[in-house]
């Protein structure tokens, strides 16, 4: 279905370059498409976090908010150019021509990516609802379903470029959504099951006392893990929380990792994801698949915290930056040094590091 999406786009975006569009107004056309989609990207979640916050529509409102800024911001930006180039510049058919097929392909191949990246955002999956993992069969992280034009590839891969450019900052998109389809279609796995694909900023803490360890190496079965103690608030989204009944699976977890050499601007540039390879309890590695569900077990719950400790495989030479949690919740992980796991310090953090507010 994706396919026929893409190449629907395309052919109405031609079609509508060639018949309509002076050579002008398909350079502004191309450009307004350009801009709208770093409109779009760069603020769909600080919009959507006004609703959120508030409780509405939680499994929809990341795919409305990101359609809406594309859509009116195209629409403006459209509207401005028409203003601007009143009447029609004519170079003859051996200019116009060659103009209109590309900046028309090139804006059919953005439009696309952007609605396979809002169908992406969608909960819900199918033949028509585009989603790059079967929630019906075993996630393999590595080998996602991808469009024969991968026009969503193109166009995060666009942004990526744009904004590690002239527009880059110490908060890149590219660390902070690294890997970022395949994120956004793990995150809407299991709606199905009633498993929310957002929470609230806040929901993701770290121990309070800043002496203790969080970040632990292990061995474990002959293997080098990393250990990331991490806790979930147990509370309404819109009051900072995950929920009050905490439901999540692995899939929704990602560590964020760079090269070591990379720490002087730990959040600026390009990052690797990781997910859980599964959770440390007692003394012990015990193995999850990503799609497993699991639910906060009350025993875990002390001061309306959840907290566990994920085990992620790590590259050598690569350090932590971030732990995220269903695309809204992160946690800085900078200020921590990676240190190797004692029992002095899991006891540690089993009698302080559980003292995260509450409220």
């Amino acid at each position: 279905m994706a396919l026929v999406i893409v190449i629907l786009v395309l052919l109405l975006t031609l079609a509508f370059f060639y018949l309509k569009c002076s050579m002008m107004q398909s350079f502004a056309t191309l450009w307004s498409t350009i801009l709208s989609t770093i409109i779009a990207f760069s603020y769909y979640e600080w919009a959507a976090e006004f609703f959120i916050s508030r409780g509405y529509a939680l499994n929809w409102v990341l795919a409305g908010c990101f359609s809406v800024l594309f859509i009116v911001v195209f629409a403006v930006l459209r509207s401005i150019s028409e203003v601007l180039i009143p009447s029609p510049i004519d170079l003859g058919n051996a200019i116009k021509l060659p103009v209109s097929l590309v900046c028309g392909l090139f804006t059919g191949l953005i439009v696309s990516g952007n609605l396979l990246v809002a169908l992406g955002l969608v909960p819900m999956h199918g033949k028509v609802f585009y989603s790059r993992f079967d929630p019906e069969a075993a996630v393999v992280l590595k080998n996602p379903r991808t469009p024969a034009l991968n026009t969503d590839g193109f166009v995060t891969e666009l942004y990526n470029w744009i904004s590690a450019g002239s527009m880059s900052s110490d908060s890149s998109f590219g660390v902070l959504h690294a890997d970022y389809l395949s994120q956004i279609h793990l995150n809407k796995l299991k709606t199905k099951d009633d498993v929310l694909s957002v929470c609230s900023r806040e929901a993701l803490v770290l121990p309070k006392d800043k002496d203790l360890k969080p970040i632990r190496r292990q061995t474990s079965d002959d293997k080098e893990i990393t250990v990331v103690r991490v806790g979930i608030l147990k509370k309404d989204i819109e009051k900072g929380g995950a929920g009050v009944n905490v439901k999540f699976f692995p899939a929704q977890i990602r560590l964020i990792v760079k090269k070591d050499n990379a720490a002087e601007l730990p959040m600026a540039g390009t990052a690797e994801a990781l997910y859980p390879i599964g959770f440390w309890e007692n003394r012990s590695l015990k193995k999850t698949k990503p799609g497993e569900i699991i639910e906060a077990d009350p025993k875990k719950i002390k001061e309306g915290v959840f907290w566990m400790d994920v085990a992620f495989e790590v590259p050598e030479e690569t350090k932590p930056v971030l732990l995220e949690f269903k695309q809204t919740a992160v946690v800085d992980l900078t200020p921590y040094d990676v240190v190797q796991n004692t029992l002095e310090i899991e006891q540690s953090l089993d009698d302080e590091g559980q003292k995260e507010k509450s409220s």
